[in-house]
């Protein structure tokens, strides 16, 4: 076979011959948004394939929004349409490519002489003749028989260079075709996908778009089965200016919006080149970057400037779970080195972590090891935190920023207990010595034990409305779950507590009269099916709850005198 200049996508001018429209090589061919045709449901085969061939302007419909797709294709229009394509992919005149290939000279088909009527088809004719792709039966191009699908093969073959692979495919009916190894190839480089072929079918539009589609993809690398890649228009620089502190090297975008010959926008990565950026120098610059699959530029504005500093937003300490929440817009990766920050002057708790979301930073204090008590702590960001921008975080940034020594950003909180009260001991409480009846059990933990209940008394129900409504909800809630709490059981049998209550980090239980002389059991219920929530905890901001379960047997040895003080109501 001839080798011709024109392999890529020669078959894609076919489909401009049969409405009559110029000739456009695809790669400069624009893709406008594709509409839908009347005729042409979304349940048919060639469905896809008809919107892509439209989109990539290679195919197009008719006035009627129409684009008939069962209407056969003769062998006229076929050879029309590569002759043009040829002659535009070699970036010449008609006039200018007859001469230098001397079409004059070539032989004419026997059935279309120079004295046919339609002039353009024997120029076009004798063009595709002397291109190789039509050799025509015995000279004969047969203009006007239609074109049967087993020559449309063949067409394709010559007009795009595909090469056999190894293997057989197994077509089921090639046999009946003067052209079956074409068919075989077509089928094995994915620009057919029929099997059997029907290669004396004639040729629809519908199944010429889906040829010319595949084929197009498959000559520029791409998968014939996935849809077409909707080319880049334009790029969308980013429009903000960077601005670092000198010495800085500057996080710049990964990726850049960009916008599709369909009118949508999505973004591509972008590589920047930073050869002329001069980081150690005050001063403006403007990168070039290249976005990814294309041939396309980005530009990007960086501002080295003088050493800045900026403060948190807010701060928010949620010091029962020792969690802090730190609002900073644009905190680079230094946040999350552990090294950047002092507790009390020293290191990190062990375990500690920063989470670096946007706009805010979590840190979480470590509780690896046992604190058994509450203690103050300061949080210090060292210099070393900073913004994309290269600023500082300080305590003082306006001060900072116009001439006075920069404070290092600190955080002062509680760092809380982080181990649970243990029960160390149970009593019968008495009002006096000789006293042989109790109505209630007090109960010593390892440490003091938080309050259940809360007074509103001495509060402004207009000024402190916030604070009571949160005051009344912890006690309503230790009032409904604290029952739930204990398990009290006199002589074996569970008896009725009908009350609990705190008083000086001790937990006082009240329950039904009885003799002390008898033996009983006070046991704490852990969080589970039998209690939704264990609400006797300690009193640290933690507020650990108790150890559970846990049982204390009592007896008449286990006494205490209480004269003459019940727990507060």
């Amino acid at each position: 076979m001839k080798a011709n200049t024109y392999k890529r996508a020669a078959a894609i001018a076919a489909a401009s011959a049969l409405v009559g429209s110029a000739v456009v090589p695809v790669a400069a061919a624009p893709m406008p948004t594709s509409k839908k045709f009347s005729d042409v449901p979304a349940t048919s085969s060639h469905y896809e394939s008809i919107l892509e061939a439209q989109a990539l302007g290679i195919m197009t419909g008719y006035n009627d929004s129409t684009f008939k797709p069962d209407q056969k294709l003769n062998r006229g229009n076929v050879a029309k349409a590569f002759g043009k394509y040829v002659v535009a992919k070699s970036g010449m005149t008609l006039e200018e490519y007859i001469k230098e290939h001397n079409i004059s000279e070539v032989k004419n088909f026997a059935d279309v002489p120079d004295s046919w009527a339609d002039k353009e088809l024997v120029t076009y004719s004798k063009i595709v003749k002397e291109a190789g792709i039509f050799e025509g039966s015995n000279n004969q191009l047969m203009a006007s028989k239609l074109m049967p699908r087993d020559q449309i093969a063949e067409v394709l073959v010559r007009a795009f260079d595909f090469k056999d692979k190894e293997g057989n495919p197994g077509i089921k009916d090639t046999k009946q075709s003067g052209y079956a190894k074409s068919i075989e190839i077509i089928y094995e480089n994915g620009v057919s996908n029929a099997n059997p072929y029907h290669p004396l079918s004639k040729t629809s539009r519908g199944q010429f778009a889906s040829f010319l589609v595949r084929a197009y993809k498959v000559s520029e690398g791409l998968d014939p089965k996935e849809p077409l890649p909707v080319r880049v228009k334009s790029v969308i620089s980013p429009d903000y200016a960077l601005p670092i502190t000198v010495g800085i090297t500057p996080v710049l975008p990964e990726t850049v919006k960009v916008m599709l010959e369909d009118g949508t926008q999505t973004t591509k990565a972008v590589k920047w080149d930073t050869s002329n950026l001069m980081k150690d120098e005050i001063g403006t610059y403007i990168l070039t970057g290249t976005v990814a699959d294309t041939d396309l530029k980005a530009s990007f504005q960086v501002d080295v400037r003088e050493q800045t500093y900026a403060e948190p937003i807010t701060v928010y300490k949620n010091e029962d779970q020792n969690e802090i929440r730190v609002d900073i817009p644009y905190l680079t990766d230094s946040a999350l080195d552990l090294s950047n920050y002092l507790f009390n002057g020293g290191p990190m708790p062990a375990g500690s972590k920063v989470q670096l979301k946007t706009g805010y930073i979590i840190i979480t204090l470590g509780t690896d090891q046992e604190v058994t008590e509450d203690f103050e702590y300061t949080l210090e960001f060292t210099r070393n935190i900073r913004n994309i921008d290269g600023s500082i975080v300080v305590n003082n940034a306006w001060a900072a920023n116009n001439g006075e020594e920069p404070e290092n950003f600190t955080i002062k909180g509680t760092y809380g207990d982080n181990v649970s009260p243990t029960l160390v001991s149970a009593h019968y409480v008495i009002p006096s010595s000789d006293s042989e009846i109790t109505d209630t059990l007090e109960l010593t933990f390892s440490e003091e034990m938080a309050p259940l209940y809360f007074s509103t008394q001495g509060l402004d129900e207009d000024r402190d409305f916030d604070l009571i409504n949160i005051l009344n909800g912890i006690t309503r809630y230790n009032v409904e779950n604290v029952g739930d709490d204990l398990i009290f059981k006199a002589g074996g049998t569970q008896v009725k507590i009908s009350d609990v209550d705190v008083e000086n980090g001790k937990v006082y239980v009240s329950i039904p009269p009885m003799d002390i002389e008898q033996t009983s059991t006070i046991t704490i219920v852990p969080e589970g099916p039998n209690n939704e929530a264990l609400v006797i905890t300690d009193n640290s901001v933690a507020k650990n709850p108790a150890v559970a379960p846990a049982t204390k047997e009592i007896t008449k040895d286990n006494i205490i005198v209480i004269e003459p003080t019940k727990p507060t109501e």
